[in-house]
Parts: C-alpha cells; structure tokens; sequence
C-alpha cells in the first residue's frame, strides 16, 4: 500500500473504533499478529485493541479522538492526536470524578497488508490526572 493508502487507514481506524467505539469493525483494521508496545505481555491481535477500547469506554464513555496531524514515510504513519471525555468511570483506582478531561498524544503504527500490525503511543496521563484532581508528585 502507499503511504496514503496507510495514512488513509489508520484516520478511519482511529475514527471508527477508537472514537465511535465500533468494536465489530476492529479485525478490519488489526492484523492478527498486532502488537501494542505499550501494553507488552498483553498478547497479540485484534484483542488487544478490543480490550483497550472497552477500558477506555468504561472510564471515558463519550471519548472522541481527533488526529491533529498526520505523517508517513514507509510503513509507519505518525499521528498528533488530542482526545477528551467525561471521566465517568474508575481508572487507575481513581473513582469518577465526571471532568471532562483533554489529552494530547503521539502515536506511531505500522501498517502492511492493508493492516495495523505494530503501535506505539504516548499520552500526557500527568496532564489528565490533573485534570482529575490528582496530584501525581503528592507525597
């Protein structure tokens, strides 16, 4: 596939699963030897972003991703993403606190074959415990 082709992919993955929460399209985007580098020892495949996004909807029930920004080069698509969602749901023991919470990202996925089949990613979470009213450096 061309970088657009890839680049393509991933904005409707992101659209569609990550931010509708359609967990029935997920096998059309993830391949079945997907790997989460942020979540190594979770096993592989399309579970594993099943699992993600239904954490994610139990904590952020509303939560919507938008890509700011989009890079590829080769098989690896760059995205600068900021989400938000009402913390309705404990996360981290931390009990619902109903803000509605902003966070920025960067996210790195590999695509071949007309699938995910690697991501890495990064979130300010000290800037979303913030927002919850968590002092991540408190003694």
């Amino acid at each position: 596939m061309s970088v657009e082709a890839n680049k393509a992919l991933v904005r409707r993955f992101y659209a569609e699963v990550i931010s509708a929460g359609n967990l029935a399209r997920v096998e059309e985007f993830i391949g079945p030897d997907y790997i989460d580098h942020n979540a190594e020892g979770s096993g592989c495949g399309p579970d594993v972003v099943r699992a993600h996004v239904e954490a994610l909807r139990r904590t952020f029930p509303d939560f919507g991703l938008r890509i700011d920004e989009i890079l590829g080069e080769g098989d690896k698509i760059v995205t600068r993403v900021s989400g938000r969602g009402t913390h309705s749901g404990a996360w981290i023991g931390i009990r619902p606190t109903g803000a509605v919470v902003q966070v920025k990202g960067i996210n790195i996925d590999r695509v071949a074959d007309q699938r995910i089949l690697e991501h890495w990613g990064e979130a300010d979470t000290i800037g979303m415990l913030r927002q919850m009213g968590v002092d991540p450096f408190a003694d």
